[in-house]
């Protein structure tokens, strides 16, 4: 099952629901589990799966935990093309310091020493710095940071992204043509592409982790079908491939759900780094970054 609710759709028109929303207790339960899967299945990446299992873990206690104060009911109207939840409004919430402070205590005592020193160095930071990192973050720019620190930060502020969305009601005009390669609630990227056994293509957002409905073989970067490729390596990932676009020469990965119910858009995504050097290798960019890999600056 997808790690979204298949049935907390938003705004369904016919048989197509443009936009499903996160289950943020379910969503973290089962990524972990997936983490630890796929960490016991390829010992060269073992240790950074699992070190993003305990990361998801605090994550699943957090979004179990909430002791932030109750938010009043807001209503957020998709229009696919003004992102209703706003960065600014976000980074308001003093919720994701809070998680943020509670995720680095959590972690301290159970990660390596030079993860220690990291996460030392992020406690250190005021909460003024902590937003400024979090700004140039959402640019993905990591130099406030260090592309060591990004995961901790983006991993509070995903939470707070989804917590928010969750206490939100959801309105959805699905009749617009607007350009659909962000998120339409919060304007990030996508990290992955998701084909539901139905076989309907949805995108998974990095940051609030809803999936909208887009279009199959096109681009999920510049929205081109002119030059659309497929990659593979079906020995290693039998449920997943890589679609690049000739056009602005970027790249997503596509999870197929009908081959692996338990294919998660973060874990696989970042188990499988080496379908992402084939594709490197070919010419082509990455369009969207992993939440768990942030690139140096």
């Amino acid at each position: 099952m997808s790690n979204v609710s298949p049935s907390t759709p938003a705004g369904a028109i016919g048989s197509i629901a443009p936009l499903f929303l996160p289950n943020p207790v379910t969503l973290y339960e089962t990524r972990a589990r997936r983490l630890r899967l796929l960490a016991e299945r390829d010992a060269s990446l073992r240790g950074y799966l699992s070190f993003a299992a305990q990361v998801v873990e605090v994550q699943h206690t957090l979004s179990r935990y909430d002791n932030s104060p109750p938010m009043p009911t807001t209503t957020l109207h998709v229009d696919w093309v003004t992102p209703p939840l706003s960065m600014a409004r976000l980074l308001q919430d003093p919720f994701w310091q809070e998680s943020l402070t509670t995720l680095l205590a959590a972690l301290l005592p159970h990660v390596p020493e030079p993860v220690q020193v990291v996460l030392e160095r992020l406690r250190k930071l005021n909460a003024t710095q902590r937003t400024a990192a979090a700004h140039a973050l959402f640019n993905n720019d990591v130099s406030l940071i260090g592309s060591d620190g990004a995961p901790f930060l983006w991993a509070a502020l995903s939470l707070a992204a989804m917590q928010r969305v969750a206490r939100s009601k959801i309105v959805v005009d699905n009749k617009s043509e607007a350009e659909r390669h962000l998120c339409p609630l919060c304007g990030n990227a996508p990290v992955a592409s998701i084909i539901h056994p139905d076989g309907l293509r949805y995108l998974h957002c990095r940051l609030c982790e809803s999936e909208w409905h887009v279009v199959r073989a096109q681009c999920s970067n510049c929205e081109s079908s002119r030059d659309i490729g497929y990659w593979s390596l079906e020995k290693q990932f039998p449920a997943i491939k890589a679609e690049s676009c000739g056009d602005c020469h970027g790249y997503l990965k596509i999870l197929y759900q009908k081959d692996d119910k338990d294919i998660d858009a973060v874990a696989d995504d970042l188990a499988s780094l080496a379908l992402d050097a084939r594709l490197e290798d070919e010419g082509f960019g990455r369009s969207s970054i992993n939440p768990f890999l942030f690139p140096s600056p």
